[in-house]
């Protein structure tokens, strides 16, 4: 038996997962395999880790230390083969903030802002509702059951649309799709001919399916690095989220100093004291649960992939490359976008469906897998049962 086997009840303890499905979809008893969080419990090393601070009892100032950069460096090179300048790292909150943060620091309200679409909803939120910025998308293209880059249509874009950043998503969510370092090559070669700046939210770098590997952009134009900002999390991957930790990566002197003085003038500090612990822990300790967390992930995948063969043919399902979340193509089924999100939640199980991640994801489904097989097994035959009704 896996320890990702584990039913942890989650119910009472103010998970926006579990006890904010009511609120979401109207009624109780929802499977909810909606937003990005785990249903597994974190590796046992932080967890150790956080009883004996807590046990420590005293909790005042703290500051980030030479081991938590340690921490990220030593990772990302064994992880990612990828050379962190210790002087690069800016620790932040979460990455949604870390993305306003970057675009209040280097653009102007007004200014446009280009990405891919379909892409995580807090993008457009994030960019346009928020911060007034002008939302410019490229649409990806859905081909052989994977997103491809259309890149013609970004270099027009670029070439026409006076862009001032490019947001990209490595790997892509909602689609899982790991970029190639050819991909990433390609998008680093237009925004350096048209001077656009790159801010790369790389959260699920480390949800890599094998044997694919993840290539962060920064890496693939080292002429133009210093117009590259990556962003990275323990977060994601060892199911952290609430702990807001995250850090922002960049060998551009002048645009650090920007970050940090708009850091300064909203008075944001670093990331928490038991954000650091999680991550110097399951930097240092984790790597053994990661690749069986990765491992079981997969086998969930396959056991929907099968499931919906069997009994939804209509349902077309993404490639898992990368993320705990599937992309199901949906457009061949014989109802509307709202009636089937409606049928799948009288059914019992919490879906959100592919409009919220713009236009171009209209009539696709995001599945959340990170659930125990238990979990999958119920939520899938609800799935099939509000695709069926």
């Amino acid at each position: 038996m896996s320890q990702f086997d584990e039913v942890i009840p989650r119910l009472g303890t103010n998970s926006e997962k579990w006890d904010g499905a009511k609120d979401l979809f109207g009624r109780d008893g929802i499977i909810p395999m909606w937003v990005a969080d785990m249903d597994f419990r974190a590796p046992k090393p932080v967890l150790d880790a956080f009883k004996k601070r807590v046990d420590h009892g005293v909790f005042g100032y703290t500051h980030s230390t030479s081991e938590l950069v340690e921490a990220i460096v030593n990772w990302n090179k064994i992880r990612h083969d990828f050379d962190i300048n210790p002087d690069a790292i800016i620790f932040n909150e979460a990455v949604v903030p870390s993305i306003s943060l970057v675009i209040r620091a280097l653009t102007e309200k007004g200014d446009k802002i280009l990405m891919h679409s379909p892409i995580y909803p807090p993008f457009f939120k994030v960019t346009g509702d928020e911060l007034n910025r002008k939302v410019v998308l490229s649409p990806l293209r859905y081909e052989n059951n994977r997103f491809e880059i259309d890149f013609a249509d970004m270099e027009k874009k670029l070439e026409t649309g006076d862009i001032k950043l490019f947001l990209l998503c490595n790997p892509q969510n909602p689609g899982g799709r790991v970029w190639s370092s050819e991909e990433l090559s390609q998008i680093a070669e237009l925004c350096a001919r048209y001077k656009v700046p790159i801010l790369s939210d790389e959260i699920h770098a480390d949800l890599v399916m094998q044997p694919r590997i993840h290539t962060p952009i920064a890496k693939v134009k080292e002429d133009y690095k210093n117009q590259i900002i990556t962003l990275m999390a323990p977060t994601k991957t060892f199911n952290l989220a609430a702990l807001k930790v995250s850090y922002i990566i960049s060998d551009n002197p002048e645009y650090r100093e920007k970050l940090i003085a708009c850091k300064n003038y909203v008075h944001s500090g670093g990331i928490n004291e038991f954000g650091q612990v999680a991550l110097h822990a399951a930097y240092n300790e984790g790597a053994e649960w990661l690749d069986e967390l990765r491992s079981y992930i997969y086998e969930n995948y396959q056991y929907v992939k099968n499931e919906l063969a069997l009994h939804c043919p209509d349902i077309g399902v993404a490639e898992l490359e990368a993320t705990y979340l599937m992309w199901l193509d949906a457009r061949a089924v014989p109802k509307e976008e709202d009636a089937l999100y409606q049928d799948i939640i009288d059914a019992g199980c919490g879906v959100q469906m592919g409009s919220g991640f713009g236009e171009a994801g209209t009539g696709f489904i995001r599945l959340n897998i990170a659930c125990p097989r238990e979990t999958l097994k119920k939520g899938i035959s609800c799935l099939i049962q509000g695709v069926l009704k």
